[in-house]
């Protein structure tokens, strides 16, 4: 639904400027007129600049809203009134405008899922789960449920992220160390081996040649990195593109085997979560088939889902989509004979998200000294190569 700003006079004669969403303008006019306001001036909202960035609502600030209602709730506050608290002191702009719309959604009847589903920062899993939690009467616990699982998976991503530092930034500073010395200081020297004269080693030839070729053709390389970046981008957006790269990603050597970990975890996480939430077990499947993050595995897993509306179960249709590994198939085995799926699906992902963690540790214990092996052997061919040249003026004739 478009986002539109509009100004408008209250029946006291305040002028207010505010956001709000609307099928189209004329209806955001008649709403408007309703609410007691007389439009003024009402146009599409266009964020822009760097900004906006750093005020995207993120699930950082889902999981610190959906802590925060459940405490008020718990409280005793009534839902909009908890709502209308949280929108007032919210740090986003973007997150109290969307509170507030909520707040007044819940006050002209509506339900907090329906509330909520008109907007996108709130994605399916976390609206079914509220849905849920509404229908059983419990809504207080299914937000703490849904809390913890944000914050799980933040805390996840953070561990993942913080890993990668240092090897991103080690990569980031031996390229511009390298990009120093190809495109300023190795010209400086051609001038003056030129003006010399002198028969150069072929090494010291090839480096030159490349930090010439690189000099003036550089506007080329980046206008071709960025196509290249720009049309696997395109391609990634289609549907064949997405499943084909999708496919690649799960054969890459080496980390294969932990994007698969973090696939089952990923969907065994999810699946826990909602069935905990009294979801029920096909829409679980299907919203957990969406998270996974991989086009190929969640296509395979459409097995289960059309196992289990057949009544076969959820560990034999799970054994035929042939993602999970046999003891994973046995964990759920003995989970759905004991009737504690949403269980075994937890501990499940609580294995696979600590094995992720160590091989990503494992993993960057061979990604650190092979960056930087590589950094030393590009830094010494360019070191090596100048000295050889430096070296053979001495033997030119006085």
């Amino acid at each position: 639904m478009p986002l539109y700003v509009y100004e408008a006079v209250t029946s006291n004669g305040r002028k207010i400027k505010q956001k709000k969403s609307a099928p189209d303008i004329e209806t955001l006019k008649e709403d408007l007129r309703k609410e007691g306001y007389l439009p003024v001036r009402i146009y599409p909202y266009k964020p822009g600049g760097l900004s906006t960035v750093f005020k995207r609502i993120n699930s950082k600030d889902l999981q610190v809203f959906t802590d925060e209602l459940a405490s008020l709730l718990e409280a005793g506050l009534q839902l909009d009134r908890a709502i209308g608290v949280l929108a007032e002191h919210a740090e986003k702009e973007a997150l109290r405008e969307i509170l507030h719309e909520v707040n007044r959604d819940i006050q002209r009847g509506m339900t907090l899922s329906q509330a909520l589903s008109k907007h996108r920062v709130f994605p399916r899993l976390y609206i079914n789960m509220v849905r849920a939690g509404e229908a059983g009467g419990i809504l207080e616990p299914v937000l703490r449920r849904i809390a913890s699982f944000l914050e799980t998976t933040n805390t996840f991503k953070e561990e993942v992220l913080s890993a990668l530092v240092y090897p991103i930034l080690l990569t980031l500073v031996g390229s511009a160390a390298i990009a120093v010395l190809m495109l300023y200081v190795i010209p400086k020297f051609a001038i003056i081996f030129e003006e010399m004269g002198q028969t150069l080693p072929l090494t010291t030839l090839i480096l030159m040649n490349f930090s010439n070729t690189a000099t003036t053709y550089w506007w080329v390389v980046l206008a071709g990195f960025i196509l290249i970046i720009y049309g696997i981008k395109r391609y990634a957006s289609t549907e064949e593109g997405r499943l084909f790269i999708d496919k690649v990603l799960i054969k890459i050597p080496l980390i294969s085997k932990l994007q698969m970990k973090i696939y089952i975890s990923r969907f065994s996480r999810t699946m826990g979560t909602l069935l905990k939430s009294g979801v029920p077990i096909l829409t679980a499947i299907r919203i957990s088939r969406e998270v996974v993050g991989n086009h190929l595995i969640s296509s395979r897993l459409q097995v289960l889902e059309e196992g289990v509306r057949k009544g076969r179960g959820v560990t034999a249709p799970l054994r035929d989509s042939g993602v999970f590994p046999e003891v994973v198939l046995q964990m759920v085995a003995v989970g759905e004979e004991a009737g504690r799926l949403e269980d075994t699906f937890i501990k499940i992902a609580e294995r696979f998200e600590h094995e992720s963690k160590g091989m990503i540790k494992r993993l960057l214990s061979f990604i650190e000294p092979s960056i930087i092996l590589i950094m030393g052997l590009v830094v010494g061919f360019i070191v090596i190569s100048m000295l050889m040249a430096i070296f053979s003026i001495n033997e030119i004739p006085l």
